[in-house]
């Protein structure tokens, strides 16, 4: 893979004359051996599949006996004594908040600062509102994308520990990247400041967490709405069968307007004219009013299936973003983890 070729070639480069490669590649060596081998733990892959467990790679054993032109192929002595006969479970991984065994990777528990993938166990995950990798685990007492719940002495004490983490970066050159992330932070804690003291804004001690991607509260994101852990459609016969009773008023309350709205604009085409919609976030999307009107240029799926639930939309070149901004992809029809479709554009 990649990252052995890359290794290998670190290695080399550093002196390493004896350095060798595993002929067909790790996941050959876990079909063969699975987890009686020497290598431990789950191999990470850059797809669906996430992280592999060796048990789920070992194929049939007259495959295993065999090699690639179907010749049976015994196992040497060095083979078999490399092989632990016990078939243990090794969890190399840790909590990074508890360092407890978990290897368990999930596109839920992503670290708040850089969005890395974190380990951390469902333990502590519920203890916490916003997780840190390792790379920030000294930023985890005063950086928070969410700022609703801390109040403006809690804010004031997190403005001095980004100042205090910013200061003491120098060279300032060599730290340019960090530097102006805190700076962001502290911009942004201040702004919160000053709303509260104006009383423009209140303290949500309750506010329910939040996505760190898509800034939605828990009720409606499952925390797996980028990459492909995003699933597109789920959830339609749901919808579809709640909005029947909704029509048939066995819900109570009739029908409701916003859900027949969306019902009647489900269809849309390249070429259509939006502006922002009912469900426009402004923490994730910036403001409403710093776009105008805006043109559909692709009509494509929000996750792996097949609906047609997101667009690519071009915004004017009378908009405060710019004349020459690249299309930015919108939800259109996707199904909310309460069964709510959202839209974030709608169309005039």
């Amino acid at each position: 893979g990649i990252r052995c070729e890359k290794a290998s070639a670190m290695l080399r480069k550093r002196g390493v004359d004896d350095v060798c490669q595993l002929s067909g590649g790790i996941h050959r060596y876990l079909e063969r051996f699975g987890d009686k081998g020497l290598f431990k733990g789950k191999n990470f892959c850059f797809d669906q599949r996430v992280a592999i467990d060796p048990r789920d790679c070992v194929v049939s054993s007259d495959d295993r006996e065999g090699n690639d032109d179907g010749r049976a192929t015994e196992r040497t002595d060095t083979e078999n004594n490399a092989m632990p006969q016990d078939g243990s479970d090794n969890i190399v991984g840790k909590c990074v908040e508890c360092s407890c065994p978990y290897d368990t990777i999930s596109g839920s528990r992503v670290c708040t600062v850089c969005r890395d993938l974190v380990l951390v166990c469902p333990k502590c995950c519920d203890k916490l509102r916003e997780l840190h990798c390792k790379r920030h685990a000294d930023w985890k007492c005063c950086y928070f994308t969410f700022l609703e719940v801390f109040t403006s002495d809690e804010l004031t004490k997190q403005l001095v520990e980004l100042k205090q983490l910013r200061d003491g970066l120098v060279p300032p050159t060599g730290h340019k990247c960090t530097r102006k992330t805190l700076s962001r932070q502290i911009d942004k804690v201040q702004k919160r400041i000053r709303a509260l003291d104006v009383g423009e804004v209140q303290v949500e001690k309750d506010a329910p967490r939040r996505c760190r991607t898509c800034m939605q509260s828990e009720d409606i994101c499952d925390f797996k709405c980028w990459g492909f852990w995003k699933q597109s459609g789920v959830g339609d016969q749901n919808v579809d069968r709640k909005r029947k009773e909704r029509d048939d008023g066995s819900l109570g309350g009739g029908v409701d307007k916003q859900t027949k709205a969306a019902s009647a604009a489900d269809n849309i085409s390249v070429g259509a004219s939006v502006e922002p919609g009912p469900d426009w976030n402004e923490l994730r999307l910036g403001p409403k009013c710093s776009v105008s009107v805006g043109k559909v240029v692709e009509v494509k799926s929000w996750g792996s299936g097949s609906n047609n639930d997101c667009v690519a939309v071009e915004w004017n070149s009378d908009g405060k973003n710019g004349s020459n901004s690249k299309p930015q992809i919108y939800r259109w029809g996707v199904v909310a983890r309460n069964g709510q479709k959202m839209y974030d554009v709608t169309k005039i």
